[in-house]
């Protein structure tokens, strides 16, 4: 599944796993409390920026990559107002940067493939906070519910930790 393809066309292709982060981005920076074009401008420039060094030749460089990214999703989480909108979006452009990061064109195609499975315990997470924040009532919660919910976000990643092959497929660099 992994094909060598020439890094002119991983750095293309690597683009497509850019899109959700810039569309998490700018909804992030949309929710901003400050002036509507300044906070789309602003986090959109930084994932752009991070996206770039990303493409880097160093690896130094590309190292830094996550760096301005993170300061845009930051940005954009920190600014918004308290409301669920604004949390779901932050979940979402959590994930999208996941997938971002997952998608390393210095790394053989199908490596998001690979690591798809190391997505399972965060969206495990939104989902749980998405069900909690939709289905539960907003004044008291019923103690039978949350507490399903807990010991099944328990029992999933005990589950997980048990099994770390279904986590990370790839074998290890150093054997």
């Amino acid at each position: 599944m992994s094909e060598r393809l020439p890094l002119g066309a991983r750095r293309l292709a690597s683009l497509l796993s850019a899109v959700p982060l810039f569309a998490a981005g700018g909804l992030l920076g949309l929710l901003a409390d400050v002036p509507r074009p300044w906070g789309v401008g602003v986090s959109v420039a930084l994932i752009a920026v991070g996206v770039g060094l990303r493409w880097g030749r160093s690896a130094l460089v590309r190292a830094t990559a996550p760096g301005p990214v993170l300061l845009a999703l930051a940005f954009g989480a920190l600014s918004s107002p308290l409301s669920l909108l604004a949390e779901l979006a932050a979940g979402l452009a959590g994930l999208a940067f996941l997938l971002w990061l997952a998608d390393d064109p210095a790394r053989p195609r199908g490596t998001v493939g690979l690591a798809a499975t190391s997505f399972l315990v965060p969206s495990l997470a939104l989902g749980i906070a998405w069900g909690s924040a939709l289905l539960l009532p907003s004044e008291a919660a019923p103690v039978g519910v949350a507490a399903g919910l807990l010991v099944f976000a328990i029992g999933a990643l005990a589950f997980l930790a048990v099994r770390p092959s279904l986590l990370d497929a790839e074998a290890p660099v150093t054997s």
